[in-house]
């Protein structure tokens, strides 16, 4: 059977859209010959709808959109996620669904078994779900239908405790499916890809069936979209594999046909790159913005980012600006300027001595001699207000520049530099920061040496360096992964070789900022444990460290 995979990027909430997108890839999808053509995890919704799913208009704009596209009559038939509504007198009113469309009728509908509660997952909130998911036969073929977690069960892509008593694959292993199709919406993180492919690869051999495993792409408030669909014989060899990061369409032949070249060897870096610039361009275009301001410090943070806004909305369409104060060092505004020059994004310069010196006085605070928390925060809160101000004057959306050490250990100013509409780098260790500049660095300079070469430094008092107040970023990042990304207990975090001291203090300014994360703009997530909506914290809670 001919099948082609659509790997589209869907807006949450633009149903018509949606719908248009669909049929347009449907078009494609029929002038290559192709008999099938999937779509992904609620692709007439987008994912994830959230709460928009409570509105009855939506669901019934979704319904109507899903008739619209059966009536299309196209000699291919659609594989297409959407929501319905739970026949059932119990449980919740809707169902996370997929539909076969063919012949000008919704031909068949499957439901999603196995719905996520973890992590940015709350599907339970919304959904009830089905008890069983039987094969249909479709053109000489029997196939499995399934959505996302539905294939994932049993496997090491889920948490390492079993979720759920249900399986699946297994019901449909044992009506000997030849096809099993996966419409996914699964977000990115650094490594998922190779592990998606590997896992099915084996569950291929095992069922001798064919998988075709649709994912979208795009990027959704937070949540980033790879892509990277694929499809695999029954050996587990792969027959076909979308891009990563971007909208595709892959036709592939069951009956037979050649194996798609190797992949180049994965660079993570990389991965990130095309991730975070995804995950700017989307959260703009979307959101119906083009223009981007950032605070341009000299430092490695706004560098980087800079870099990735540059590459996502075009260097014309991103404006650095400089806030210098009194203890802003001559280097840091020409490393900036360097900087803005290569990159070839427009720069302005407003000084925030004046309005500082009016903040000290009418606070009458500081001393001479003496630049107290109290003042330094006032130099980051000015410059905060300067860029909401240029927002809302010329329509831009403020990109912040803190990263993932820094946020974890409350190393930021609320209504400061934390001030903004999107954290592009927020998932990032300082650590990875540098591997980052690294990479873009491979061809040619685009991060000045003398940036990343210096000590990293806020500059709001004379001779500050980060890391008077903090560890050596090497530690503390990787005290922080240990107990953020792999839950590990002070106790274990101490054994790896960390003094104990040291890993109280810092799990202990963690906990205490949780105050300032719940506050801060939302940040790309590229890794399995970011801060966000995924990582749900008390604020107020006993801080009791054993160990």
């Amino acid at each position: 059977m001919k099948i082609a995979i659509a790997q589209i990027n869907p807006k949450v909430g633009d149903i018509a859209g949606n719908a248009a997108l669909i049929e347009a890839f449907a078009r494609r999808a029929q002038d290559l010959g192709a008999e099938l053509a999937v779509f992904p995890e609620l692709a007439l919704t987008g994912y994830p709808p959230l709460d928009l799913v409570e509105r009855t208009d939506f669901i019934d704009a979704n319904l109507a959109a899903l008739r619209r596209l059966a009536r299309l009559k196209l000699k291919t038939a659609l594989v297409v996620g959407y929501v319905d509504r739970n026949p059932g007198k119990k449980g919740k009113a809707l169902l996370n669904s997929v539909a076969l469309l063919d012949g000008g009728k919704i031909a068949a509908r499957r439901h999603k078994s196995l719905l996520p509660t973890y992590d940015i997952f709350d599907e339970a909130r919304y959904f009830e779900p089905a008890r069983e998911n039987k094969p249909l036969r479709f053109r000489g073929e029997v196939l499995g239908l399934t959505i996302c977690e539905d294939i994932w069960a049993g496997t090491t892509l889920l948490p390492s405790r079993m979720l759920y008593r249900n399986n699946p694959v297994k019901t449909l292993c044992a009506a000997r499916a030849t096809i099993v199709i996966n419409i996914s919406a699964s977000p990115f993180y650094r490594g998922k890809g190779a592990r998606r492919r590997a896992i099915l690869s084996g569950l291929a051999r095992r069922m001798r069936a064919h998988i075709i495993y649709a994912n979208q792409t795009g990027a959704n408030d937070e949540l980033i979209f790879d892509g990277n669909s694929f499809a695999l014989s029954p050996s587990g060899g792969l027959t076909a594999r979308g891009k990563a990061f971007e909208e595709d369409l892959l036709l592939v032949d069951t009956a037979g046909g050649r194996r798609p070249p190797a992949e180049s060897p994965h660079d993570e870096a990389g991965e990130i790159f095309s991730a975070l610039t995804l995950g700017i361009r989307d959260y703009f275009g979307k959101m119906g913005f083009k223009k981007a301001a950032l605070g341009l410090s000299g430092g490695i943070d706004s560098a980087i980012v800079a870099a990735l806004a540059a590459a996502a909305l075009g260097p014309e369409n991103v404006t650095g600006v400089l806030m210098p104060s009194k203890y802003t060092s001559a280097r840091s505004n020409a490393d900036a300027l360097r900087l803005a020059r290569g990159l070839g994004i427009p720069t302005m310069t407003v000084p925030i001595k004046n309005i500082y010196s009016a903040f000290l006085s009418e606070l009458k605070t500081g001393s001479a001699g003496e630049v107290s928390l109290t003042m330094q925060n006032l130099q980051s809160r000015a410059r905060g207000t300067i860029l909401m101000a240029l927002s809302n004057a010329n329509n831009w959306l403020v990109l912040t520049t803190g990263n993932k050490s820094e946020i974890a250990m409350g190393y930021c100013t609320l209504y400061g530099d934390t001030a903004g509409a999107l954290a592009p780098i927020a998932d990032l260790f300082k650590t990875e920061v540098y591997r980052l500049a690294a990479f873009l660095n491979r061809e040619k300079e685009v991060i000045p040496r003398a940036i990343i070469e210096r000590p990293p430094t806020a500059e709001l008092k004379p001779g500050q360096k980060d890391q008077d107040d903090l560890p050596p970023y090497s530690t503390l990042d990787e005290i922080i992964r240990l107990y953020m990304e792999e839950n590990r207990t002070p106790a274990a975090i101490i054994r790896k070789g960390f003094g104990r001291d040291l890993v109280r203090s810092v799990l202990r300014r963690v906990e205490m900022n949780e105050y300032k994360r719940k506050q801060l703009p939302i940040a790309l997530k590229v890794t399995e444990k970011s801060f966000g909506f995924g990582r749900k914290m008390p604020i107020v809670k006993s801080l009791s460290f054993t160990g």
